[in-house]
């Protein structure tokens, strides 16, 4: 055992994820496995790509490059051509975002190496990830599924930029086919809805445009009402008592905190 009592042996690295890339006849297209394999040479030759290197004076350590080309083939197999995003587009729950729960069974490691794997790819610039949030019933912001996406960047190191927009294309017209087949546009395949959360989370509704004059009509009513105290030199909190005791507003009532 070594590598941080990982299991890892850097004579004998493992560099294939617990579920590999499914190749041949009902595989996954040749780019994605071809993608793999050329990134394998960065665990013994680390300087064909420094931007992996933590470190621009050293190597990074052999257990992290491991662990680098495990989750380069997990989040490959993953991968959704013709969006670049880890997922999967369907017509009934539109794109759905893998999470990090997936990567790290389908990986066969821990999640903290996962994290910091993903971690190293970002700052590569080969990755990147957006953590979109919604506010719930009671006013708060949380966190939804992460959204990662894999940059042309790592496809044009590996020397697969001209594959890569040829399998874009392929994998755009796919997706247009199963759209007109199914009489949707490809756009419905890709929109993004909150499955699971839909009955935990109730997401507040825009405001229609007479609304929202309205409520610009209510803020200008209510200023140019305190502007006269104001003029007066009264307290602040007085001004505020004063225009909402004009209006028939509540005491305690400000623009700001209702907006």
């Amino acid at each position: 055992m070594s590598g941080n009592r990982c299991g890892h042996d850097p004579k004998n690295p493992n560099l294939s994820p617990a579920k590999p890339i499914r190749k041949g006849k009902g595989g996954l297209p040749r780019i994605l496995s071809l993608a793999a394999e050329r990134a394998k040479a960065w665990y013994f030759h680390p300087k064909k790509c420094k931007l992996l290197q933590s470190h621009p004076h050293r190597k990074t350590r052999s257990e992290r490059r491991e662990a680098c080309q495990i989750v380069i083939e997990t989040i490959l197999s993953h991968l959704d051509l013709a969006s670049l995003c880890l997922g999967t587009p369907t017509l009934e729950n539109g794109f759905i975002d893998i999470d990090m729960r997936t990567i790290v069974r389908d990986s066969g490691i821990g999640q903290r190496r996962c994290e910091r794997a993903i971690a190293l790819l970002k700052e590569a610039g080969f990755m990147k990830v957006q953590q979109p949030r919604a506010i719930n019933d009671q006013g708060d912001y949380v966190g939804l599924r992460a959204i990662r996406v894999v940059t042309t960047l790592f496809f044009e190191f590996l020397n697969l930029g001209p594959m890569l927009q040829r399998e874009r294309a392929r994998a755009s017209s796919r997706l247009q086919r199963k759209a007109m087949k199914a009489n949707r546009k490809a756009t419905d395949f890709m929109r993004r809805i909150t499955q699971g959360l839909r009955n935990s989370f109730r997401f507040k509704p825009q405001r229609s445009r007479a609304d929202l004059e309205k409520r610009e009509e209510e803020t200008r009513r209510w200023n140019t009402a305190c502007a006269k105290y104001m003029i007066a030199n009264l307290d602040p909190d007085e001004c505020r008592r004063r225009t909402n005791a004009e209006l028939g507003l509540p005491a305690d009532y400000s623009p700001g905190r209702y907006a």
